[in-house]
């Protein structure tokens, strides 16, 4: 039986491919297309759940009789400068850095390679990210409008809140760029010390807004301009009818911000043609190491050992084949017998990560000591230093345990997972916030001789419930991570954290059933009122229990989310 092969012709396919240009339009509408469902307007949500807390707060200092000076609409416009002092720069920053991950995550859909210049890329995704930072502004201040005219109080001072609003889009699309442009450098970290830095940046810039030198300050810049517009002083506190705040000018700030913006813009437009599909990728891999879920590209390394087929003749080179290098987990794959929990979660918590924050918050607070009197010190770590570092703590387990969570479960009950990381965790974060409080209180007086008080300080009390309260804001952290997404658990913490500022920062706020409100603020309100110390530390227990129960419950759902 013989074979004809038939000769093949080669067909030379003539013409010129004809040049396509994708119009800015078509690239904004496949952003829209690729951010749905994603933080990018998840955000949107976060306001509006910010602006009915506000809406709430500001009826039940009234209805408590907390504020007897009344302006339009139970004084929303002041409640709502927070949003401005701490809430709208660390999420603009938390949703530019969370856009820039999810592209690199998803390896921008395949459409690195296409014949789209990336700076072009970057710009449709700066104008998608300002019109969700718009509605942002929409939904701060539609609800407020809404409700004041429900009852009875009318528009009110339309031309100051609309100016507000307008502000802090300008704002909020800068925080969004610059979150990009973190990203670029410091990659998935930036999606955790962004909005830190961010919340730094707000702080800093309400305590100097009302210098005479706010000018040179850049994180003045962003926190002037909403003073006489809200009818604040920096502390949130009514203006006096004859403040001098009233008569600031609003056009210097506005286009000081707009230049902060605009210089945003740029960098996050300037890094985005810079880099690539691959770009970073040496300090990708070394920044990964310190992350919470990150990959260890140095436990993913391959060595390639010769093999020789049976079928392979006995002169043929053997083919080579890669093989993983033992990793601790490969290691301990290897040891025989019963497993422990809690060595195995030993060995993947971000040890790292969490003796950094260490460094740094001890730091802090010896500077505080040194400068200020003991109570700054004092306060800042009942406000901030433990609802930080214990939400800290809580999110990065998770970040750890994500990864390989569909493999855990199936070798070791959740509960078991769960409990053992919360110990861990526990034995490293609650000496750690002892001494940051025992650096606060060096030369202060702890006891007292007056019968008619205490027998110690209020400080003591407020170190009697922190060990409750860490492992309530730890477990709750954890929990709403687990269930939901990471990103969640940040912007809730950052609510719950400004709740506390606003009420347990506020003693006559905290005098009050208020203080029922503000769960990460309780440290400080058993310090300002020792009889509460013993209800707090039951109901950070409760609240601590009730949500790792929760985690347990939602572990397999965990496992199939993605």
């Amino acid at each position: 039986m013989s074979t004809v092969v038939q000769p093949q012709t080669r067909v030379k396919a003539q013409g010129t491919a004809a040049k396509v240009r994708v119009g800015l339009w078509e690239l904004v509408r496949a952003e829209l297309t690729r951010s749905r469902r994603t933080f990018t307007w998840g955000v949107i949500g976060a306001t509006l759940i910010f602006t009915v807390h506000t809406i709430i707060l500001a009826n039940a200092s009234i209805s408590s009789g907390v504020v007897t000076e009344l302006q339009w609409n139970g004084n929303a416009l002041a409640w709502m400068h927070m949003y401005a002092g701490g809430f709208a720069v660390p999420l603009g920053l938390l949703t530019g850095a969370m856009a820039q991950w999810r592209e690199q995550r998803w390896r921008q859909g395949g459409t690195a390679w296409r014949a789209v210049a990336p700076r072009r890329v970057v710009g449709a995704r700066l104008v998608v990210l300002s019109l969700s930072a718009l509605a942002c502004q929409v939904a701060l201040v539609a609800p407020v409008v809404g409700h004041a005219l429900i009852v009875g109080n009318g528009w009110g001072p339309w031309d100051r809140y609309l100016l507000f609003a307008t502000y802090m889009w300008i704002v909020v699309t800068g925080a969004c760029a610059w979150g990009m442009a973190a990203f670029h450098v410091l990659r998935v970290v930036s999606i955790g010390v962004a909005p830190v830095l961010g919340f730094v940046w707000s702080v800093a810039g309400v305590v100097q807004a009302e210098r005479s030198d706010w000018w040179m300050l850049p994180w003045a810049w962003t926190a002037r301009v909403p003073l006489p517009l809200l009818g604040v002083h920096g502390s949130s506190v009514l203006l006096e009818a004859d403040s001098p705040v009233w008569g600031y000018p609003l056009l210097p700030g506005f286009l000081l911000t707009i230049g902060l913006t605009l210089a945003g813009v740029g960098l996050a437009v300037l890094c985005g043609a810079s880099g690539g599909a691959g770009s970073s990728v040496l300090s990708a891999s070394r920044l990964s190491r310190l992350l919470p879920g990150g990959r260890d590209a140095v436990d993913d390394q391959s060595e390639t050992v010769s093999v020789q087929s049976p079928e392979q003749a006995p002169g043929a080179r053997p083919r080579s084949i890669p093989i993983r290098r033992a990793t601790p987990t490969t290691r301990m794959a290897r040891v025989p017998g019963p497993r422990s929990a809690v060595l195995a979660m030993a060995g993947v918590l971000p040890w790292i990560v969490w003796a950094v924050l260490v460094v740094l918050l001890l730091a802090f607070l010896g500077i505080l000591h040194i400068v200020y009197p003991p109570g700054y010190g004092q306060s800042f770590l009942e406000l901030m230093g433990v609802p930080v570092a214990a939400a800290l703590v809580g999110i990065t387990v998770w970040g750890r345990l994500q990864p390989a969570w569909r493999a855990l479960i199936t070798r070791r009950g959740a509960g078991t997972i769960l409990t053992s990381a919360a110990v861990l965790s526990g034995f490293f974060l609650i000496p750690v916030l002892v001494a940051s409080w025992v650096t606060t209180v060096l030369g202060d007086t702890l006891t007292r001789t007056d019968p008619n008080l205490p027998a110690v300080t209020g400080s003591v009390y407020g170190v009697m419930v922190m060990p409750a309260v860490a492992f309530m804001i730890a477990a709750v952290s954890l929990a709403v991570a687990l269930s939901t997404r990471i990103v969640v658990a940040i912007v809730l913490n950052i609510i719950l954290v400004i709740m506390g500022l606003l009420i347990g920062g506020n003693e006559v706020l905290a005098a009050t059933w208020l203080w029922r409100l503000a769960p990460w603020g309780w440290m400080s309100i058993a310090h300002q009122f020792p009889e509460r110390w013993l209800e707090i530390g039951l109901l950070s227990l409760l609240i601590g229990s009730v949500a790792m129960g929760a985690a347990v419950l939602g572990a397999r759902r965990a496992a199939i989310r993605e």
